[in-house]
């Protein structure tokens, strides 16, 4: 299975404008695309995915850029988020599975332009998709996924980043019809939608932003902490969670997009990051995650210089939710300056990591 949740673009060439090439092109998909609607511009803009992604070049030493693609009345924006006032006229400017189908197993000017101008494609529906309220829609969802994977056997020189779609509120849905979507977005995650397509990667969106599947009343809901409203049914993730949600978004870009990531992150997650709270902080956060089993972890502090700052834990936990507490010092007790700052999570199978700004 090609599923991941944790690292890629640079310049390239878009409506008559030429910009760089670079030396390292064979070294990696350089340029990253991103096609959604406000669920999506939400988790890149209020998430701060394109700050994340300078930090992650960095990092890696690369040099990447995220392109991405709204409504068409909204359209294409660059790599520095800036509107083109231009866009790739999505048939129908639909993105729920239907319209996804429809891009993707027919002939039309919006797929030709993805394809020609883009190296790796992530592409999601919005929370409706969710709303799953019987088993022969659950089939036809995978029936239009199925024929979106055999034209994506077609196209070898392209990376697709199949997104799970996000949770709806617990006030927009109900236990089925919650259930039935959380074995979607399984399913697009396992081996039997992903493995043997070495083009395609999973990003489980839903999972990241879920109640845990644990028999309670809110399962499979938006968790109660992500909700933009208590009150009403609006099921747009809130900016915790975009905040939380963006890092891993952009790390499973860039682990589709470089080889040399990518080809380790091929098992199902062990972990699931919360993000860290409160972000930014001073002077002190909790980093929240969850284990499926119990396992060893090592989590690290790191600069974005890619330096160590602090060895949080080394050792064996427990399975089920886990929260450790950085109070902003290093290895040697000494406080360290405002600015940003990763952690990175390990465990035998996986590594994520998420963005934490100090405030003093």
């Amino acid at each position: 299975m090609r599923m991941i949740v944790p690292s890629v673009v640079s310049l390239a060439l878009i409506v008559g404008i030429v910009c760089p090439s670079y030396s390292n092109a064979d070294e990696f998909h350089k340029r990253v695309f991103f096609l959604h609607h406000s669920t999506g511009r939400n988790l890149v803009e209020e998430g701060d995915a394109r700050e994340y992604l300078d930090e992650r070049n960095i990092v890696e030493g690369t040099d990447i850029v995220l392109w991405d693609h709204d409504y068409n009345y909204i359209g294409l924006s660059d790599f520095d988020g800036d509107q083109l006032g231009y866009n790739y006229a999505i048939p129908n400017d639909n993105t729920d599975p239907i319209g996804l189908h429809e891009l993707w197993t027919t002939a039309n000017s919006a797929r030709d332009s993805l394809l020609s101008r883009n190296d790796v494609i992530a592409f999601k529906s919005c929370f409706p998709a969710s709303d799953i309220y019987s088993e022969a829609r659950l089939d036809q969802y995978k029936i239009w996924y199925l024929e979106m994977r055999d034209f994506f056997d077609t196209q070898p020189g392209k990376i697709f980043l199949v997104m799970s779609p996000p949770p709806l509120h617990r006030l927009a849905t109900d236990v089925d019809t919650a259930d039935r979507a959380r074995r979607f977005a399984d399913w697009l995650m396992s081996d039997e939608y992903l493995a043997g397509h070495p083009n395609m990667f999973g990003f489980d969106f839903f999972n990241l932003l879920a109640h845990p599947n644990d028999g309670s009343v809110a399962r499979n809901m938006l968790r109660y902490e992500y909700e933009r409203s208590h009150s009403s049914s609006d099921s747009h993730p809130n900016v915790l969670a975009n905040q939380t949600a963006a890092p891993h978004f952009i790390d499973a870009l860039m682990d589709a997009a470089l080889p040399s990531t990518s080809a380790v992150r091929t098992q199902p997650l062990a972990i699931t990051v919360h993000g860290n709270h409160p972000n930014p902080f001073n002077p002190a956060t909790l980093i929240s995650f969850n284990l499926i089993q119990d396992e060893w972890v090592d989590l690290q502090v790191i600069d974005i210089h890619g330096r160590k700052v602090r060895t949080l834990w080394q050792g064996n936990l427990n399975s089920g939710e886990q929260q450790l507490l950085w109070d902003g010092k290093d290895d040697h007790g000494k406080g360290v300056s405002s600015g940003i700052y990763l952690y990175q999570v390990t465990t035998s199978g996986s590594m994520v990591s998420g963005k934490m700004v100090l405030a003093r």
